[in-house]
């Protein structure tokens, strides 16, 4: 099992901050920032929504969000030198607010926002049980939820290779880029060990997230998941 104590996680990331976006960008081919703008594509944003982006990291998707017109956008995460990167990519006055939190106790009133998305972070959370309370009770009433995250290919000489490149191939290069083996060690047992599409979208549904679309991005290398919140009467 692997350890996802919130010190722990803000600490591995708050060693890697400063190579996190060339790792991304260089590890993915550049695809998580096509998958960033499918995801906010599908959240549909409308003008004046509160959005809340959970484990935001260097603000990635809280830009691209703030790019779709007149909303704004909180971000929250538990390593502040990552926070620090984001607040260096912000525009002058941009409406972007970054807070250092745990998304399992976050900082927020019942029925804030209309609006949140996770992308690659949902698999850090030490309980998604909990994680997913939090998210459904500062969402509004028919708010929209966008989870983003690493999954495996089905196919099987597709995944054979994957794995081959995601056991030996991304913990070396990642370690060599960011001077920390340790962390995409963890990047690595983080996602052979999460849910499958499926039983991540049975515990939204459950945790009254009704998941309206799911989406297999590149092969199923990822995943996207959209939610809606349930009224409460709609719960059985």
């Amino acid at each position: 099992m692997i350890d996802k104590h919130p010190d722990r996680i803000g600490g591995m990331f708050d060693r890697i901050a400063p190579a996190y976006d060339m790792a991304n960008r260089v590890l993915s081919l550049s695809l998580d920032t096509l998958w960033r703008r499918r995801a906010i594509r599908l959240l549909a944003i409308t003008g004046g929504d509160r959005v809340l982006d959970v484990a935001t990291g260097t603000g990635d998707l809280a830009l691209r969000a703030l790019k779709t017109g007149n909303c704004r956008v909180w971000g929250v995460d538990l390593s502040e030198k990552m926070l620090s990167r984001a607040r260096e990519k912000m525009p002058a006055e941009a409406p972007l607010f970054l807070i250092r939190g745990d998304a399992l106790i976050m900082p927020f009133r019942k029925e804030s926002f209309d609006r949140l998305m996770v992308a690659f972070g949902i698999r850090n959370m030490a309980d998604i049980g909990t994680f997913l309370d939090e998210s459904r009770r500062v969402l509004k009433e028919g708010g929209r939820m966008a989870v983003l995250e690493f999954s495996l290919p089905r196919l099987a000489p597709l995944r054979w290779l994957y794995l081959l490149y995601f056991r030996g191939v991304l913990p070396l290069a990642g370690g060599i880029m960011s001077g920390d083996f340790s962390a995409y060690r963890y990047l690595r047992d983080s996602v052979l060990e999460f849910l499958a599409p499926e039983a991540l979208a049975a515990q939204m549904n459950a945790k009254g997230l009704a998941v309206v679309t799911t989406r297999s991005l590149f092969f199923g290398i990822a995943h996207l998941l959209i939610a809606e919140k349930q009224r409460n009467e709609d719960l059985v």
